[in-house]
């Protein structure tokens, strides 16, 4: 009997990845899918009342979803992956499976899952579980995806960074940029950040066909905009209520780098719910078990505030604006008002240093970025934190990276200010919950 379960098991995971890898979602709520496994959403009405928070829109030029979700971490989650399943599995169905043709072997994925769980709080841990009950996809298809990134940047295993490297065709290993002008480095004395993400991900993914806007309205912290995509709940870009900006970079691959830690998605998660300076950031990040070697541009729109962080297992540096960044992989030259570092610091110090003085969002985006992007940039966003509004543009294909496309303009601060005045029986009426 036992060996017959365990055969009839095996044919529900393969019939499910071919309809996962199609497209295709169950239509009717059955208490006895195997994929239908919560035991908290136990019934129709636990199931509408928890979705009934949430609200699904996009944004004015269409470009991109916007997804408001409240409640528990679970719940949010859940929200997630019942408003956006259909996405969601045609998303992470290829992703998984594009990634396995460049590192083999899914025990690599389970391992390294195994090797970070014990560092991701429970919070994520919850809402991870609500993303793959509510998408009706496999739970650790949920958790790979989440350790991506970790893999991606990890440097204890050069191979594997090769084999990525062949794959994107191109120098293309994940190393960011991002910088901040402010005060005499702007014509109107506000600050401006960029986060520039050369990822690479449009040539084995649909991620880039999938852009999120996620406004996640937590039960505890600080409502936060996560700038990503479907089906990924980790952050890094993103802006919270607060006016906090993130940004992050890799920073080389100092040997003490590890995967036994807080993965950087969600340590970036942390900063934007419960930051409310960059003081709280520092604390955040510094108190963080670390693992791979990251930089990360932070500002501070309440106050006028920008910092760069290093961050490594064994080291925590901070500098302001105007400071030359050094540790013992870079000395970058300060200049008064700016604060920057990424892939190409020579390039980004001559052109911010020949702009000082009139560098604005559309100079940023017209004529800054694409100067400084590589041929893998994946996403740009241009943050004006004082007034919770950001810029932001996606690659659209494999050939045309993000620095090509045009911006979408979101202002963060109105959309939570008319989510708060929506009734939730207009979200009811206005989402397509594919009710169950």
């Amino acid at each position: 009997m036992a060996d017959s379960k365990c055969m009839w098991s095996k044919v529900y995971l393969l019939l499910f990845s071919f309809s996962l890898l199609a497209g295709c979602t169950p239509r009717a709520l059955d208490p006895f899918h195997y994929l239908v496994r919560s035991d908290v959403i136990t019934s129709k009405e636990k199931h509408d009342s928890v979705v009934r928070k949430a609200y699904l829109t996009s944004t004015d030029d269409r470009r991109i979803r916007v997804l408001f979700v409240q409640g528990t971490p679970y719940e949010r989650g859940y929200q997630q992956g019942v408003l956006l399943r259909q996405e969601i599995q045609d998303n992470l169905g290829l992703l998984f499976k594009n990634s396995l043709k460049t590192f083999y072997f899914e025990e690599l994925f389970a391992e390294v899952y195994e090797r970070m769980r014990p560092y991701i709080p429970q919070e994520y841990i919850d809402e991870m579980h609500g993303l793959a009950h509510g998408a009706k996809v496999p739970l650790k298809l949920v958790h790979f995806i989440h350790i991506l990134p970790e893999i991606t940047e990890w440097g204890g295993k050069k191979k594997l960074k090769e084999r990525f490297m062949q794959m994107l065709k191109g120098g293309l290993i994940p190393s960011c940029s991002n910088l901040c002008a402010l005060n005499t480095a702007t014509p109107d004395k506000a600050l401006y950040s960029a986060r520039i993400l050369d990822w690479g991900l449009h040539r084995i993914s649909k991620l880039h066909e999938y852009p999120l806007i996620t406004i996640s309205i937590p039960d505890k912290g600080y409502p936060s905009a996560n700038i990503g995509w479907v089906g990924f709940i980790g952050a890094v870009s993103g802006m919270n209520a607060r006016g906090i900006t993130l940004g992050e970079m890799g920073n080389g691959n100092p040997e003490n780098e590890t995967l036994r830690g807080k993965p950087m998605p969600f340590m970036l998660r942390d900063v934007m719910t419960y930051a409310d300076s960059l003081k709280d950031v520092r604390r955040i990040i510094k108190s963080s078990l670390g693992t791979n070697a990251f930089g990360f541009l932070m500002t501070d729109g309440k106050r006028n505030e920008a910092e760069i962080y290093v961050k490594d297992r064994d080291q925590f540096l901070a500098f302001k604006p105007g400071q030359d960044l050094k540790d013992d992989r870079s000395n970058l030259p300060g200049i008064k008002d700016i604060v920057y570092g990424g892939h190409f610091d020579e390039k980004m110090h001559d052109i911010l240093n020949e702009n000082k003085g009139i560098i604005t969002p559309t100079l940023l985006m017209e004529k800054i970025i694409p100067e400084i992007v590589m041929k893998s940039n994946f996403q740009n966003v241009v943050y004006d934190p004082k007034h919770l509004r950001f810029w932001v543009n996606n690659a659209k294909s494999k050939n045309e990276p993000a620095y090509t496309q045009p911006y979408t303009y979101f202002d963060f601060g109105k959309a939570l200010n008319d989510f708060s005045k929506r009734s939730s029986q207009e979200r009811t009426q206005l989402n397509q919950t594919g009710a169950e």
